[in-house]
């Protein structure tokens, strides 16, 4: 076990210095090629920015409301027989959208009912196991032009929980 614990302390800086090393066996600027690659990155940070704020603000509208709660009140009785509390159901929803905003919500789970509860250890693996459905799909010109298309990803993991916990 010991030497694991070595190998996964050098496998990053070992990584490293091959990817730099054949860059520069290949001839390749790799710090000029590294700094385009940063400003891509930024780029692109400051193109989602926007879209994040707005998700986390919506979500944040829609639990302040009580809309949240509403809609998991609603949907309750479909979903308590099958073992899915109410309060993982806006934590499903939003999910769709947005894992980012999701995150909120699952951490008003772990403070309401803990992270070792049932209903904590569900949103956990909510969280870890699925990634968004709803997908928009387009470049910049197609949402000027409002030419939007949802694709829905049918992405689904094998999870079983015990309600013991």
């Amino acid at each position: 076990m010991n030497v694991l614990s070595h190998i996964s302390d050098i496998i990053i800086p070992l990584l490293l210095f091959y990817i730099v090393g054949y860059g520069v066996v290949s001839k390749v600027k790799v710090y000029e090629a590294f700094l385009t690659g940063a400003k891509e990155g930024l780029k692109v940070v400051v193109d989602i920015m926007p879209t994040l704020v707005g998700l986390l603000v919506a979500v944040g509208v829609l639990r302040a409301s009580g809309f949240l709660d509403f809609l998991a009140g609603l949907l309750a009785p479909l979903a308590e027989p099958v073992g899915i509390p109410s309060a993982v159901v806006p934590v499903m929803l939003i999910k769709l959208f947005s894992g980012s905003a999701a995150t909120g919500l699952v951490l008003d789970v772990f403070r309401t009912y803990g992270p070792d509860s049932y209903t904590g250890m569900l949103v956990s693996i909510l969280m870890s196991c699925t990634e968004s459905v709803l997908i928009l799909r387009g470049s910049e010109e197609y949402l000027q032009r409002q030419d939007l298309e949802f694709v829905l990803i049918f992405y689904t993991s094998p999870v079983v929980l015990d309600r013991q916990y």
